[in-house]
């Protein structure tokens, strides 16, 4: 098991992949489906472009979710079914590499530099291209992104944002 933050482990990885890939599609179609404004100006006002939110596969998720810890392979500690796996609001940024879902951020909309990392993602960073030996970095996942798009995608960026505990 891995040992995660606010006590969870995760207990079946490739469970947590499926529905950490899902929760990324339904978001992600969920930008881009009606009164999606909100969002969408949200990402606009940082300066990205719709061809870079497509091919980043960003997502929105309109409202907080509660779900079971288990149905996402993951345990808590304490295993009290209080102890729901929570999915917050906001714009939804998925890590994936050669087609592989690394890690799915969540970026506040109402507060400023406000990012979550949902709990069974492997990894808490992005690193997007080949950052070479003096990579650009970025603690700002939303300034990360856009460095990102402005360099037309080439070199590499190393965004670690602060992530806020749930």
């Amino acid at each position: 098991m891995t040992d995660l933050s606010n006590g969870f482990h995760i207990s079946d990885p490739d469970t947590w992949r499926r529905k950490a890939t899902a929760f990324v599609t339904r978001t992600h179609q969920h930008l881009w489906g009606k009164n999606n404004e909100d969002p969408m100006v949200f990402l606009f006002r940082r300066g990205l472009t719709h061809d870079f939110i497509r091919a980043m596969h960003l997502g929105w998720n309109k409202f907080g979710q509660k779900r079971s810890p288990a149905s996402w392979g993951i345990q808590h500690r304490s295993a009290s079914e209080e102890d729901k796996l929570f999915l917050p609001a906001g714009i939804v940024v998925p890590h994936i590499v050669e087609k592989e879902l690394k890690a799915v951020f969540i970026l506040s909309m109402d507060q400023e530099n406000r990012c979550w990392l949902v709990p069974g993602s492997p990894e808490n960073r992005l690193v997007l291209g080949t950052p070479g030996d003096r990579p650009e970095t970025s603690n700002d996942l939303a300034i990360g992104l856009k460095k990102w798009q402005d360099s037309g995608q080439t070199g590499g960026i190393v965004i670690e944002p602060r992530i806020n505990p749930f």
